[in-house]
C-alpha cells in the first residue's frame, strides 16, 4: 500500500513538473494556426477605374490600332483589399477616331483597353487584349468612347494628363501577392509633372511703321519769251524764254502692317469616357507572367 501511494506520488509530481514548464515555456502550447493569407482579389465588372493619359494623341496622325497609354490615378479597392494601386499602367488601343468638323467642335476616340501592367511587372491581359482591331465590341471586352471639346485648330486630340474613367467590361481575379510586392514600387505622377505636349505657343503681336511720305522738290516756273520790235518795216526779233521744268518726287517707305500675332486653340478637354455598350461578359481576364 505504502509502495502504491508512492508511485501515486511521483506520477503527480511529473505532472505537476509538466505543467510548470509548460508555463515558463509558453512556445510549447497550443497555438492557433495562422490563417491562410488571402490568394487572389476579385475586382468586379463594371468597376471604374480612373487614369490620365501618358502619352499624348496628335491630331493630325491619330488613328486606328495606335497604343493608348494611361497610369490610375486613383487605387483600387475590393473586398477590403487593395486591387489596382495609384500609378499602375494601362495600355490599350484605338479602335475609332472620329476628329472636329469646322461645323462640330467635338472629336471621338475610342480605346480598347487591353493590359494591366503592375510596378513590379505582373501583367494582366483584359477580355478581347489579343485582338488589335476587332470588327464590333465583343463580350468582357473593356471598351470606351472619349468624347473631346477640340477645334480644327488644335495639334492635339488627347494631351498628357487627360483625364478619363476605364469601365471594367468583365471581372478581373488578381494575384494578391503581386499586388502587394507592386504597392512599394507604384509611383504616382505628381501634379503638373505631365505637362502639355502641344507645339502651339500663343505670340504676341506687334504695331506696324507708319512709314515716310513723299519728298516733293518743286521745279522752276520757266520764262516767257522777249520779243522785241524793229520798225514797221522790219520783223521782230524773239528771244526765247526758259521752258518750265516738274517737279521731282522721292517716294517715301511705305511702313508696314500691324502683326496680329497668333493666338492658340484652348487646349483638349476630355468631357466623358463612357463604355461602349456590350454583351454580359463570359470571361476573366487572363493573368501572365511577371516580366
Amino acid at each position: 500500500m505504502k509502495r502504491f501511494a508512492a508511485v501515486l506520488l511521483s506520477v503527480i509530481f511529473l505532472g505537476f513538473t509538466a505543467s510548470a514548464s509548460a508555463i515558463q515555456n509558453p512556445s510549447t502550447l497550443a497555438q492557433p494556426s495562422p490563417a491562410s493569407p488571402q490568394a487572389s482579389v476579385t475586382v468586379p465588372a463594371r468597376t471604374q477605374i480612373e487614369l490620365v493619359v501618358t502619352r499624348p494623341e496628335w491630331a493630325q496622325s491619330a488613328k486606328i490600332g495606335d497604343t493608348v497609354y494611361a497610369q490610375t490615378s486613383f487605387p483600387v479597392v475590393a473586398g477590403g483589399s487593395m486591387a489596382i494601386p495609384a500609378g499602375t499602367c494601362v495600355e490599350g488601343t484605338i479602335e475609332g477616331v472620329t476628329r472636329p468638323t469646322r461645323k462640330s467642335e467635338r472629336a471621338e476616340i475610342q480605346v480598347l483597353f487591353t493590359k494591366i501592367i503592375f510596378a513590379s511587372g505582373y501583367t494582366v491581359v483584359l477580355p478581347g487584349g489579343a485582338n488589335t482591331v476587332p470588327p464590333s465590341p465583343a463580350p468582357g471586352e473593356t471598351l470606351i468612347a472619349i468624347t473631346i471639346q477640340v477645334t480644327t485648330a488644335n495639334d492635339l486630340l488627347l494631351d498628357n494628363g487627360a483625364e478619363v474613367e476605364m469601365t471594367l467590361g468583365a471581372a478581373l481575379e488578381l494575384d494578391a501577392k503581386q499586388i502587394a510586392q507592386s504597392i512599394p514600387l507604384s509611383r504616382v505622377p505628381a501634379p503638373g509633372q505631365l505637362q502639355s505636349a502641344t507645339l502651339c505657343r500663343n505670340i504676341p503681336g506687334s504695331p506696324g511703321t507708319p512709314g515716310t511720305p513723299d519728298t516733293v522738290i518743286p521745279g522752276s516756273p520757266g520764262t516767257p519769251d522777249i520779243t522785241i520790235s524793229q520798225g514797221p518795216d522790219l520783223p521782230a526779233i524773239t528771244i526765247p524764254g526758259i521752258p518750265a521744268t516738274p517737279d521731282t518726287v522721292i517716294p517715301g517707305s511705305p511702313g508696314t502692317p500691324d502683326d496680329p500675332g497668333y493666338t492658340c486653340p484652348a487646349k483638349p478637354l476630355v468631357i466623358s469616357s463612357a463604355p461602349v455598350v456590350t454583351n454580359q461578359p463570359t470571361q476573366n481576364a487572363q493573368p501572365v507572367a511577371a516580366r
